[in-house]
């Protein structure tokens, strides 16, 4: 495969971290780098913001116009955070363990933040 693999795997300490990762995404997506977006560990929590009209979230949704439409959610650190998976947002796709280990392993270079 031809694509870099950035991983939120840590619950943002502070607001400005979270916009700081999706301006990173936006900008490696707007030169031209095929990006996929992995939440995993305590990065899932980034996914469940319970304020639907924060910044936030609105950065998020806007992720498939810079052509980041692959935005994958570890089934095994939801399940560990008793999350169901019905509750993430609609982008948000989950994946087994077996699928990511694979996605990784095919990636030209993986960023975690």
């Amino acid at each position: 495969m031809n694509h870099n693999i950035v991983c939120i795997k840590q619950s943002a300490r502070n607001e400005q971290h979270e916009y700081e990762c999706l301006d990173l995404i936006m900008a490696l997506a707007s030169f031209d780098y095929r990006i996929q977006l992995i939440f995993y560990g305590d990065g899932v929590y980034s996914l469940f913001d319970t304020h639907t009209e924060s910044t936030y979230n609105k950065r998020l949704q806007a992720l498939p116009l810079f052509d980041v439409n692959d935005i994958w959610v570890d089934e095994a650190s939801l399940n560990t955070r008793q999350w169901n998976v019905s509750h993430l947002p609609d982008l948000a796709k989950p994946i087994a363990s077996t699928e990511l280990k694979a996605l990784l392993n095919n990636s030209l270079a993986v960023y975690t933040l």
